[in-house]
């Protein structure tokens, strides 16, 4: 049967000449540029961009393309999709994915923690407005390259034993020795539904990359390549990272989950994270973590030290400070089994961090620099049968209003503290002329793990009027009283 390509057409609408819009088939696995080949398809879609449709039909499955060299970047607008599965791109005929002495840095180096725009799947640079989906890529030192370009939709796709700068890069990259950020040209990504594995970094914004989103993705690392370290989940880095939108992803097995480097105006929305060394850290402003489920890591959420506006709430973090290391080369993490990063929220990553009394700051109030003082939960706490009443203190500045979160816990973590398993509520506590506050939560009901439990610990943290949340409190044991008998 012979497979049918339309020619390039041109409509006259108002004197205007408008390009038809064509669609390539891809049915043949060679990589000789011949008819029907993915490579052919590219170069004919590129001749004459304006909205074309790359159609990958497999006529077996697996439907293996192995490239003997790159492909040439796609020009957008342009959709290039498969029909049903199994089709696969390959580039393992001169890429080893996993081995990152492949993957050669811009400047030196290799493998996924070294600045790399090399030798990428697809790629879209310097264009816009192209589609990826549902297509298998494998052996390449990038699964996909979006450089200095806008409004591309990468999505349903599966990327897997990729050995360089990560199977998903998004950055505005000004391409010179130094590596620059541009502004406003990679901008409006979305990456969404995607599966990830074995990728060393699984995504990376970085050099600019802004009101990008990143959502519904699953990625993974099993830890087990020695010629590949594993990484970040997803890696924001090189400046001016901002207004993205990291949501409903999951992430397991890397050094960390997702490390914003200078990434600001930034949301993280119901991801999950385990089983990593660190689950987020980042260094950016404005930053809004909430409602994620970070659970069975190191440690749980560690911001830079003087960060503030990093805003952490209503999230399940628990069962955190385990033994999880990173390996040498990961670029995140940590290599030192005596670190005290072991808690679900730690400024610094350094362990606790002591509140400033008053009698640390100049001008005699407490809580005199980021981050924020966390409150202190009091012994008149109590659980009764019909309800939990939680009091407590904080001392911070004065004349503020702050937010007071309160979290309930079946038990400590692995390394003893406390964190935030179930989120059971908040109040408003207003400091005094003198920086202190009191406050009290009342629960009602007798039941509040929602399983029967009869002893827990309890947890608070403070969120400042800027939007900086505390690290948890220590956490306060209660169990339920005994009810009293009829007489």
């Amino acid at each position: 049967m012979k497979t049918k390509t339309f020619a390039f057409g041109v409509l006259f609408i108002g004197g205007a000449a408008i390009a038809q819009a064509d669609t390539f088939i891809v049915n043949n696995t060679a990589d000789d540029g011949s008819a029907n080949t993915l490579r052919w398809a590219i170069m004919q879609s590129n001749a004459h961009p304006g909205g074309n449709t790359i159609q990958i039909v497999p006529n077996a499955t697996p439907f293996r393309i192995k490239l003997n060299s790159l492909l040439l970047p796609i020009v957008g607008p342009a959709t290039v999709t498969a029909t049903g599965s199994g089709v696969v791109i390959d580039g393992g005929n001169f890429i080893d994915g996993n081995n990152q002495a492949s993957c050669p840095g811009e400047t030196g180096g290799f493998g996924p923690n070294v600045r790399s725009l090399q030798k990428p799947g697809l790629a879209v640079v310097d264009s816009g407005n192209v589609e990826i989906s549902n297509i298998e890529i494998t052996n390449f030192c990038i699964g996909v390259l979006l450089l200095r370009s806008h409004d591309n939709h990468v999505h349903h796709n599966t990327i897997h034993h990729t050995s360089g700068a990560a199977g998903v890069l998004v950055t505005g990259d000004d391409g010179t020795a130094a590596g620059g950020s541009t502004t406003g040209l990679s901008t409006r990504n979305l990456i969404e539904f995607n599966t990830i594995y074995e990728t060393g970094d699984g995504m990376e914004c970085t050099r600019g990359t802004s009101f990008s989103t990143y959502q519904f993705n699953t990625m993974f690392e099993f830890r087990d390549r020695p010629n590949v370290p594993y990484s970040q989940g997803i890696e924001c880095a090189g400046g001016g990272n901002d207004n993205n939108i990291i949501q409903f992803n999951a992430f397991k097995g890397y050094s960390d989950g997702l490390q914003m480097n200078t990434a600001s105006n930034l949301t993280i929305l119901g991801n999950t994270i385990a089983g990593t060394t660190y689950a987020i850290t980042t260094s950016g402003a404005n930053v809004l973590i909430k409602n994620n489920v970070i659970r069975a890591n190191r440690m749980g959420v560690g911001a830079s030290g003087n960060t503030s506006h990093v805003t952490i709430t209503q999230n399940t973090i628990f069962d955190n400070g385990r033994p999880l290391l990173s390996v040498a080369g990961s670029a995140g993490g940590t290599t030192n089994p005596n670190s005290p990063a072991l808690l679900g929220i730690d400024f610094g990553v350094n362990g606790v961090t002591p509140n400033d009394p008053a009698a640390s700051c100049a001008d005699g109030f407490p809580d005199c620099a980021p981050p924020q003082n966390f409150p202190v939960l009091a012994s008149t706490s109590v659980w009764t049968t019909t309800s939990v009443v939680l009091n407590g203190t904080l001392a911070s500045r004065p004349n503020q209003t702050f937010t007071i979160e309160f979290f309930g816990n079946h038990g400590l973590n692995t390394a003893g503290f406390a964190e935030g398993e179930v989120y059971l509520g908040s109040v408003q506590a207003s400091t005094n002329s003198t920086g202190n506050a009191t406050f009290s939560l009342l629960i009602a009901g007798s039941d509040p793990l929602k399983d029967g439990s009869t002893t827990a610990y309890f947890t608070t943290t403070a969120t400042n009027a800027s939007g900086s949340t505390s690290e948890f409190s220590a956490g306060l044991q209660l169990s339920k009283a005994a009810a009293v008998p009829a007489d």
